[in-house]
């Protein structure tokens, strides 16, 4: 993405054209899609985007940011010897990598449920999003589900947590087993209440027949009917298990915008404002979304301004600590304004996205473009990621020098 941006923000200038305009007339458009770019992914499968409003996410980016009032106040400032840039950088991101990913759902005695499955949280909120799933499924209150996570004991076959892929190839498993167990309870159900399946309704933790509020039961007395008695053998177990696979990967995108202000004097870089527009498919949970882009971003700032492994001349890592890792903290960080969109994947029964590293893949790219805008009437252009201080301060003695050259060509032996 950096390379791309960079070049796209290297036309605009050829063209005198505005970087924003120039990336909307270039998008693919929704009713493009699915689109086929021709080449392969890393699965051996055709690389085919599956959905997406490209141009969507630049427009409601442009607008959340007031971009046209942003170049308005950065003109202003430059006059008065203050220079501010805006980065832009659109991504494409492909999530979910397969082959599969499992999931198992069992009520147990109390009705309670527990979940497991092969995705395992590393802080992303799985608990809660896989929660959500389950509840919304069956019908019972969040508090009711647990979930496991990575455990081999609970599950022999998994493939993990990686490529923004949990929500997706777990999260798919795990409602395709919850699916599995609801229309176990119903069927008990419909035997236990002595009515149609078709009338059975799960509200809230209670089994019901449609329209007679008074035949409610516990889910609990639910389960326990399917235990075996003198009266009977006993039935299904209220449980399922489910391998979710998918052929080839859904694709996620998103567009990011940087507002920075530039110390030419010293070379510091403050973001000002950042604002992400991105489209995950279904979002099951906003705040959990939200704080995806936000570590991502976080995380990409860095790598932007400061984090690099650095050596020197006889190989000795010279970064191998905190102190001179700088990475970020809350007060070098703005407040990350996030813009949701909602274009299904058809590629799962949720028509969900990954989403975890989409607040990473851009942030290098929108803060290099955003320096260089900022510093464009010195002629400085903006190659290399991290950009710190002094990185700034050598781009800009490194354009003197040529302006110096170019003006005494007989002093500095040049012709």
């Amino acid at each position: 993405m950096f390379a791309l941006d960079r070049l796209l923000d290297l036309l605009a200038q050829e063209l005198r054209a505005d970087p924003a305009d120039l990336r909307l007339k270039n998008m693919i458009h929704c009713d493009e899609m699915p689109y086929d770019t021709g080449l392969v992914y890393r699965d051996g499968h055709p690389l085919v985007y599956d959905s997406g409003d490209y141009p969507a996410a630049l427009r409601k980016a442009l607008e959340t940011a007031g971009y046209h009032a942003l170049r308005e106040e950065q003109a202003r400032l430059r006059n008065l010897g203050r220079y501010r840039g805006i980065g832009i950088s659109a991504y494409v991101e492909g999530t979910a990598l397969g082959p599969y990913e499992s999931a198992s759902v069992k009520l147990d005695r109390s009705g309670r449920v527990i979940v497991a499955t092969g995705a395992c949280s590393q802080g992303q909120g799985h608990e809660t999003v896989f929660a959500q799933i389950v509840a919304d499924t069956i019908g019972v209150p969040i508090e009711w589900v647990s979930v496991i996570g990575g455990d081999t004991d609970r599950t022999q076959f998994g493939v993990g947590t990686f490529v923004s892929r949990s929500a997706v190839m777990g999260g798919n498993a795990i409602a395709g087993a919850a699916r599995r167990v609801r229309d176990r309870v119903v069927a008990a159900a419909a035997t236990l209440l002595e009515a149609n399946a078709q009338d059975i309704e799960i509200e809230d933790g209670r089994v019901l027949v449609r329209g007679v509020p008074s035949s409610a039961v516990p889910l609990a007395q639910v389960v326990q009917s399917q235990l075996p008695s003198y009266a009977q053998p006993g039935g299904e177990p209220l449980e399922a298990a489910v391998y979710h696979h998918v052929p080839t990967v859904t694709y996620a995108n998103g567009v990011h915008i940087a507002y920075v202000e530039v110390d030419p004097e010293t070379g510091h870089v403050r973001v000002l404002r950042y604002i992400v527009a991105h489209d995950c498919g279904r979002v099951i949970n906003p705040m959990i979304v939200e704080g995806q882009m936000h570590g991502g971003v976080a995380q990409g700032i860095g790598g932007a301004l400061g984090e690099a492994l650095r050596y020197d001349a006889a190989g000795q890592l010279l970064t191998g600590t905190l102190m001179e890792y700088p990475v970020p903290t809350a007060d070098r960080l703005p407040a990350i304004e996030t813009v949701h969109l909602e274009t299904l994947s058809p590629r799962n029964p949720l028509g969900i996205k990954g989403a975890g590293e989409g607040g990473a893949i851009s942030a290098p790219a929108a803060i290099a473009g955003a320096i260089d805008d900022a510093l464009s009437s010195f002629g400085v252009r903006v190659r290399m990621s991290p950009m710190t201080a002094q990185d700034v301060r050598a781009l800009l003695e490194d354009q003197k020098d040529l302006a110096t050259k170019a003006d005494h060509p007989k002093r500095s032996g040049t012709a």
